[in-house]
């Protein structure tokens, strides 16, 4: 075969094996490159897998804390139910224990008021707003009592005013008959009148305590007076005063006086002390009265064989006598015993002092301290009552003949020099006392000499004038009969239970 024959065939197989070799680069580049677009996108497929398992777990994180914050606020919504049912509960307590508590406590101090229901709560702002809550409650329901009660004692006083104006009116009506129908023949209607001069005078002390124990002042003046008369008046002031009062005791040694400013006062306590121990011995037990002078002025004291206090009672009385706490009628009780608010309250206005304390009898025996300076030395041309005690006369040693004072048998003597009346074996002498200030009469009554030793001296208009032991003596007479009258007339009953402090 010729060269050329062959070189066609070679050509032909050369190029197509060029073609093919072209067409394997070809395939090669694109095989490659695909693959690289492959593993790009396996890479961002990778990078797309990772984010998503990121953010995955980041959802799983979130939906992790999600669930813990259900479940804090599930137990925070459980507390606070729990705490809301248990401020419920306590003020409930509150309401249903703890303020009707407190309101039995502020009429009954020995009344306790509950705490806090549950212990949890001690301590926390519920227990502090509870208690402010029951403080504030408890100042307001004083504040308003205290309202009330004062204008309740305001009105009491107006009435008690009236009511005793009306019934002074009708002591001076009774004193008016008793002058004018004072004769033998009409011994049957001066009885009656006697009774009610009695009555009238028991509804006088009773209007006076309760007007004084409201604030009122005792409502009547008196000049000064003999200490042993307003001793005198306030036994009389009680009802059946001679079979229940022993007769005074006067162990004073001069003529003490009270003065004008304090007489009343004085005649009232010492009358309300001895109702009160009159009201306190039942049966036959009888109240015994002295008066003595101390260094300090002068005391009165009142002795009963009754059925005396109890520790609460004395404290009591301790309480209300001294004078130095705010009264409330509430606090007297009901009905409302005002006995010792109404001595506390005259007490402490003039610095006197009353005390209790248990008798060497069983019963109570009650003090009555008067300052000097209340007290005065009363004019020498003056004397006490002819119903006034006899001083109690010293022992008279054997061998010496008995001495009787110069003065009336009735008239306290003025100076140690001439007198054998001595006071109690505790008490210091006159000498050792304290001067009382004296009291003079700005114009003395000039008497006559023969006045006192006959039968009468003769006036100006020549009518003969009554001397001063022939008043005295018709004057006696007169007591003698009205305390037989009254004896007759008065009804000898149980006492009353509106008596007593």
């Amino acid at each position: 075969m010729p060269p050329d024959s062959f070189s066609v065939p070679i050509a032909l197989i050369a190029l197509g094996l060029l073609i093919a070799l072209v067409g394997v680069v070809l395939l090669h580049l694109r095989v490659r490159r695909d693959l690289a677009q492959a593993r790009g996108q396996l890479g961002k497929a990778r990078q797309e897998q990772r984010h998503r398992t990121h953010e995955s777990s980041a959802g799983q994180q979130r939906l992790a804390q999600a669930e813990r914050q259900i479940k804090e606020s599930a137990e925070q919504v459980r507390e606070a139910r729990a705490q809301h049912d248990l401020v419920r509960a306590e003020t409930e307590h509150l309401i249903t224990r703890r303020i009707p508590a407190l309101l039995s406590h502020l009429r009954t101090p020995h009344v306790v008021v509950p705490g806090v229901q549950e212990p949890a709560l001690a301590g926390t702002d519920v227990d502090r707003q509870h208690s402010a809550l029951l403080d504030a409650f408890a100042r307001g329901l004083r504040e308003e009592g205290e309202r009330i009660d004062e204008a309740a004692q305001a009105v009491i006083r107006g009435a008690m005013s009236r009511v005793q104006t009306q019934a002074l009116r009708a002591q001076d009506l009774l004193a008016d008959v008793q002058q004018r129908y004072s004769g033998d023949e009409h011994t049957a209607l001066l009885r009656e009148v006697l009774g009610l001069d009695m009555f009238n005078e028991l509804i006088i002390r009773r209007v006076q305590v309760t007007g004084i124990a409201c604030g009122a002042t005792p409502g009547l003046s008196r000049d000064d007076t003999y200490l042993v008369d307003l001793v005198v008046g306030a036994v009389s002031r009680v009802e059946n005063f001679e079979q229940r009062i022993e007769s005074p005791a006067n162990h004073l040694r001069r003529r003490i006086g009270v003065a004008a400013r304090a007489a009343e006062s004085i005649l009232f306590i010492t009358a309300e002390l001895l109702a009160n121990a009159v009201h306190h011995s039942y049966g036959t037990l009888k109240v015994s009265i002295a008066v003595h002078e101390t260094n300090s002025g002068a005391a009165i004291v009142i002795d009963d064989a009754g059925v005396g206090l109890n520790e609460e009672q004395y404290a009591r009385a301790t309480r209300l006598l001294s004078g130095t706490q705010p009264i409330r009628l509430v606090d007297l009780g009901n009905p409302p015993r005002t006995g010792w608010a109404a001595i506390g309250r005259q007490a402490a206005h003039y610095g006197l002092q009353v005390t209790v304390k248990k008798s060497a009898f069983g019963g109570v025996q009650a003090v009555l301290t008067v300052p000097a300076a209340l007290l005065v030395e009363m004019p020498e041309n003056t004397r006490p009552s002819v119903l006034a005690p006899e001083p109690v006369r010293a022992p008279v040693p054997a061998g010496q003949p008995e001495r009787m004072p110069a003065a009336s048998r009735l008239e306290p003597v003025s100076s140690a020099a001439d007198t054998d009346f001595v006071t109690a074996p505790q008490q210091r002498s006159a000498e050792d006392l304290a001067p009382l200030p004296q009291r003079r009469r700005q114009a003395p009554r000039a008497t006559s000499g023969s006045g006192r030793a006959g039968g009468g001296s003769q006036g100006p208009d020549g009518r003969t004038l009554t001397t001063p032991e022939e008043a005295q003596k018709r004057w006696g007479d007169f007591q003698i009969g009205a305390e037989a009258g009254r004896r007759e007339a008065f009804p000898t009953e149980p006492h009353d239970t509106t008596e007593g402090n």
